[in-house]
């Protein structure tokens, strides 16, 4: 919001509306994120229901509770663009959002979020096969 005010300040006169108007861009970015109903990075693992209250099992707790430090830590080991891509895109912004946020063209938003999930997918895959070989085994 800040960036995107920043973007446009030969429009407002940013030392008497500056504020006032970065607490109405955030909360309508707010609103905007809540209404949003599809997710559109999804971390899901199939044959897994995330609402599962069984997960609640000790061993369960602890495989998931590793799962989340392993993404953590892949988003973390991410180019500062790629992560900040993923992340927007997690959050439910648009290509052409995300495109005007990190000040890249569309196409160039899309190919850091297409190599920013390869790079996810190659960090998380011993987690994930790993979880996937449990299912088979039951």
């Amino acid at each position: 919001c800040f960036c995107n005010l920043l973007r446009k300040a030969d429009v407002y006169d940013l030392t008497r509306d500056g504020v006032p108007l970065l607490m109405k861009a955030i909360t309508n970015a707010c609103f905007s994120r809540t209404q949003r109903a599809k997710a559109t990075l999804s971390l899901h693992v199939p044959g897994i229901d995330p609402a599962d209250d069984s997960a609640s099992e000790p061993a369960k707790v602890v495989l998931h509770a590793e799962l989340e430090q392993a993404i953590a830590t892949a988003l973390a080991e991410l180019p500062d663009m790629q992560r900040a891509a993923i992340e927007l895109k997690g959050l439910g912004h648009s290509l052409r959002e995300i495109a005007d946020i990190l000040d890249v063209s569309s196409a160039n938003a899309g190919v850091l979020i297409h190599r920013g999930r390869q790079a996810l997918a190659q960090r998380l895959a011993p987690y994930l096969e790993s979880n996937a070989d449990e299912r088979k085994a039951k």
